[in-house]
């Protein structure tokens, strides 16, 4: 939460643009939805963060679900649309379906590191039960394209014979469940003055893990 306060615009409020305004509302929204759980958070808190009254709060945003839809779009949908744009292209980028995969995913990582983004997924995780609507358009908007821009890379590692012919289901739930995992552990499970694992470390080495295995193979 320091982090997101830290990151935040300290311009005074009235040189700033309307036009900012959005993201500001955004930015304050992140920080109360982290900090106080999404039903807990208050517009009229949101509107103090973005130096705004809660009335002009409602000229960019309807409700709070509209604020959290406009993180996930502002945040982590760019990072499956870039998946996405990697795959449909898959034919131009002259490189392995292992060198693909890596790329995506090690771009994942590293803008997973920025904490306005990071935030997003446990927070839509954490409210998923009390709010099943948001995980519904988080795994349309989100999950759903990252997974299929997965499922385009590795079809096309089996066609190249790079990979086994495998259940590509399982191998795409496989890769990106430790991701998740990964999120999960660095924002909710990390003890009081542990180190974070650093994603794009931990990312190499799954990616590692995943198309080696940790099995050392027997000698002929």
């Amino acid at each position: 939460m320091q982090n997101l306060e830290e990151n935040r615009n300290e311009s005074p409020k009235w040189r700033r643009e309307p036009k900012k305004r959005p993201n500001e509302i955004l930015d304050g929204a992140l920080i109360e939805f982290c900090s106080r759980g999404f039903a807990g958070a208050r517009i009229e808190d949101i509107a103090k963060h973005a130096g705004l009254s809660k009335g002009t709060v409602y000229l960019y945003f309807d409700s709070k679900e509209d604020m959290l839809k406009a993180l996930v779009g502002r945040s982590v949908t760019p990072i499956a649309q870039n998946m996405g744009d990697i795959a449909d292209h898959i034919g131009e980028h002259n490189t392995s379906a292992a060198e693909l995969l890596t790329n995506m995913l090690m771009m994942m990582a590293g803008r997973l590191s920025d904490d306005k983004i990071g935030a997003i997924p446990p927070l839509i995780i954490g409210e998923a039960g009390n709010f099943p609507e948001l995980a519904a358009f988080y795994r349309e908007e989100v999950i759903e394209r990252a997974m299929k821009a997965l499922k385009i890379v590795i079809e096309f590692g089996i066609k190249q014979g790079e990979f086994r012919k495998e259940n590509t289901e399982f191998a795409i739930r496989t890769l990106i469940g430790a991701v998740f995992m990964q999120i999960i552990w660095n924002n909710i499970f990390v003890r009081t003055n542990e180190k974070k694992l650093p994603h794009e470390e931990f990312i190499r080495a799954h990616i590692n893990i995943f198309l080696n295995g940790i099995v050392v193979p027997k000698e002929a």
